[in-house]
């Protein structure tokens, strides 16, 4: 299922919330036909896809020890399938195995960026016949080759509704123009993290596309040119993916990981509280360990063992809102 479909704009009256992205060890490639050698060249490109995916940056193809492994890349298959396109292309998907996806990745001294994610509302205007407009809902080629190449990246997000609170909020010349504040004041109806604003020009010969990406205090502006709206598109989703990966993407740290990290959590008011948040904890990807020193009525003491800060753990575990912080050090708050 595409991450797009997931994000329905029901979800406006809602608060913020990470987005859990699936499919993130899945990987499709289209292939000229079911031959061994085209099967064989299949499963190194879904396994290039995933390692892109899984770590947030298309750098992590440079290393040297993840080359080496490509060879060996088979064996980390948990499923393969052949499928028809649209149009009866033919693609394999293949499906890897998470746990040495990323056992292999901690080897090589690369980044692990969890399924937990945040969703970016993406604001196009493009040049069409020397006039602009925004990118609707029938401008396939450029939804589709963004939306794609977000998906390919294990980007969630969400295209805005484009109807007149919209128009009203952000005229088409204030997106040409970027003009931060207007867009800034036009996101606030969604329930996003942050949002890409761009305009998009095409030519005969290639495609350029300028643009921000604002998340919380943090704007990077960037431009990319192509040959074509799916590459462009791809440009696009890797400055987005090397933004937030280097921000939530986890490379563990061996001298992190001997010190235990001691917490309080409160408001655990039940088993099914204690057993969710354990849980919980338990799936963050830079918590390799979970000891319990303490439980007292509704306050649960807890050992964690991190593969990284706190900081850095902190970060992803704000997102999903699960836990809240207090005025107090240390101290967190179940939020079932």
């Amino acid at each position: 299922m595409r991450i797009a479909a997931l994000i329905l704009l029901g979800l406006l009256s809602l608060a913020t919330h990470a987005v859990v992205v699936s499919g993130l060890y899945d990987a499709r490639v289209l292939v000229a036909d079911q031959s061994l050698a085209n099967r064989r060249s299949g499963i190194e490109q879904a396994y290039q896809q995933v390692l892109v995916k899984v770590s947030g940056h298309t750098s992590t193809l440079q290393n040297s020890q993840l080359q080496q492994e490509q060879a060996n890349a088979e064996s980390m298959v948990s499923q393969i399938r052949y499928v028809r396109g649209e149009q009866s292309q033919l693609f394999l998907q293949v499906s890897f195995s998470a746990s040495q996806i990323q056992a292999l990745l901690k080897r090589a001294g690369e980044p692990i960026w969890g399924s937990s994610r945040p969703l970016t509302l993406v604001w196009l205007a493009q040049e069409v016949d020397g006039q602009q407009r925004m990118v609707m809902d029938d401008d396939l080629i450029v939804r589709s080759a963004i939306q794609n190449a977000m998906e390919e990246r294990g980007i969630p997000i969400l295209f805005p509704a484009n109807d007149l609170d919209d128009e009203l909020a952000l005229p088409v010349e204030r997106l040409w123009g970027l003009f931060r504040q207007d867009v800034t004041l036009a996101s606030e109806r969604y329930p996003v993290d942050g949002y890409l604003a761009g305009r998009i020009i095409p030519s005969a010969s290639s495609w350029y596309f300028a643009g921000q990406f604002n998340y919380g205090a943090e704007v990077t502006q960037f431009s990319v040119q192509a040959e074509s709206a799916e590459v462009l598109a791809l440009q696009v989703a890797d400055k987005l993916a090397d933004t937030l990966a280097s921000r939530y993407a986890v490379t563990e740290n061996a001298e992190q990981s001997a010190d235990a990290y001691v917490i309080q959590v409160n408001r655990v008011t039940s088993f099914g509280d204690y057993q969710g948040m354990l849980n919980y904890l338990s799936a963050h990807i830079a918590i390799s360990n979970i000891r319990v020193l303490s439980v007292n009525k509704d306050e649960v003491i807890l050992s964690l063992t991190l593969a990284t800060s706190w900081p850095q753990v902190w970060d992803v575990l704000a997102l999903d809102k699960r836990l809240k912080e207090t005025d107090q050090p240390n101290i967190l708050q179940w939020q079932p």
